[in-house]
């Protein structure tokens, strides 16, 4: 094993408190207020989760101290404007015993609404109070301690959490305990190097190790965010930080890895929230709106046509208050469930929203359009729904059909045809598919 970066009882304290940093993780809504914690986040403020539910954004500006809410505001706008590629701050909270903790709050928007809004942004917070409290202690000390306060200092700055340092010449690498759990080895049978840390790096990320190595010869950063995989096959995801020391004209690199894992598989479910409808499964209505605007491109330089079906459940209302919401969902997920079934895999089935869905027909005329808006009719209307009391009920949809025109001078046109001839639909008697002007 390589030689620790230097010595003494002050970097064994330093280590430990590297090693046993947890996260409490976040997901926050910024246009409904809606936030997510996980277990170790309310543990962190001496609470139980459950103490603590339902959370919101007002449940975090609860705990916060309120001199320090400029700092987290400042913090998000930047992050929000373009002006820093993720949040970061650090933030005093209120501790269930009344004293108070630091918490260094970081997190990154994983969403924009239409509009170009911030909407689902994830993060974690790192209890730093430790941290703190040895820098300040560090900062008291004689000059001969001078090295170990800067260690403290940079180490902080990007995470403090699994600690290493690598001489990129010699090939020699000191992990941090930390290091070797993220990594699944064992300090006792295993010995870094810079050689053995490149076979864990995911076959697809190598390059973009390296060439985020040699840019860091430049910067002086090292910042990469990668797969590695573990002696028994499983994949981490891992976000490096690191600063490049100059040796005596050697190649040193100082840093600390952080196992994001979960943060990415947030990340992940996020996305698929922004474009799936929850209750149906099927795409909502932004999905449908990037396709539309898509096929009008494609139709405007190259004529290549494209037909919209708007369908409505007739009398939903009258569902819910006769059998209830649930069979009122129920029918929702049956309409969404026929549009999937019936449709080519170049379609865009959709809910708007309510009970009102849309289906994109890319390449398709108006009367192949009809012909399947008719076929969907008929099949909804032939399902019978039953409701948890046995009771066994039937439903009907109405259709407006429209094309792209020539004339269009944006894509909504279409959807306004569409929607005209659903209206004409509902009242001419409903069940029914209307065309389209």
């Amino acid at each position: 094993m390589g030689q620790p970066p230097v010595s003494g009882d002050r970097v064994s304290a330093l280590e430990t408190i590297i090693d046993v940093a947890e996260l409490g993780t976040w997901i926050w809504n910024v246009q409904t207020g809606e936030t997510e914690f996980n277990d170790y986040w309310a543990r962190m403020l001496g609470y139980t989760l459950a103490e603590l539910e339902p959370t919101s954004i007002d449940t975090w500006l609860y705990f916060l101290i309120e001199e320090d809410r400029p700092v987290s505001e400042q913090a998000l706008k930047a992050h929000f404007d373009g002006e820093a590629s993720v949040y970061d701050c650090e933030v005093r909270v209120r501790h269930r015993d009344g004293r108070l903790i630091w918490i260094r709050d970081f997190g990154r928007v994983v969403s924009w609404t239409p509009e170009g809004q911030p909407e689902w942004v994830s993060g974690a917070h790192l209890d730093i109070t430790s941290h703190k409290d040895l820098e300040q202690s560090l900062r008291e000390e004689s000059e001969a301690n001078r090295e170990l306060i800067q260690t403290l200092e940079r180490a902080q700055e990007i995470g403090n959490l699994g600690y290493w340092k690598a001489n990129l010449d010699a090939g020699d690498l000191y992990w941090s305990e930390k290091v070797f759990e993220i990594f699944g080895v064992s300090s006792d049978t295993f010995t870094p190097s810079v050689n053995a840390f490149r076979t864990f790096i995911h076959a697809e990320d190598l390059a973009l190790v390296d060439a985020m190595e040699v840019q860091a010869r430049q910067t002086g950063l090292f910042d990469v965010e990668h797969r590695v995989v573990r002696p028994d096959g499983s994949v981490r995801w891992v976000y490096e930080r690191g600063d490049y020391t100059p040796v005596g004209g050697g190649h040193v690199f100082i840093g600390t890895v952080r196992d994001i894992t979960e943060q990415k598989e947030q990340e992940a479910r996020l996305r698929e929230l922004s474009f799936t409808d929850p209750l149906t499964q099927i795409p909502n209505r932004r999905v449908f709106m990037e396709r539309l605007n898509e096929s009008y491109e494609l139709f405007s330089r190259r004529e290549i046509p494209a037909s919209v079906v708007m369908i409505d459940i007739d009398h939903f209302k009258a569902v819910n208050d006769t059998y209830g919401h649930g069979a009122g969902d129920e029918v929702i997920g049956n309409v969404a469930r026929t549009l999937a079934d019936r449709v080519r895999e170049s379609d865009v089935p959709c809910r708007l929203g309510g009970e009102e869905f849309g289906v994109l027909l890319p390449g398709t005329g108006i009367e192949e359009a009809m012909d399947l808006a008719e076929r969907l009719r008929v099949e909804i209307a032939g399902y019978a729904c039953t409701t948890y009391r046995g009771e066994v009920f039937q439903v009907t949809v109405s259709a407006g059909v429209s094309r792209f025109n020539r004339e269009d001078e944006h894509p909504e046109q279409a959807l306004q045809r569409a929607d005209a001839a659903l209206y004409l639909a509902k009242a001419t008697g409903r069940n029914r598919v209307m065309k389209g002007a």
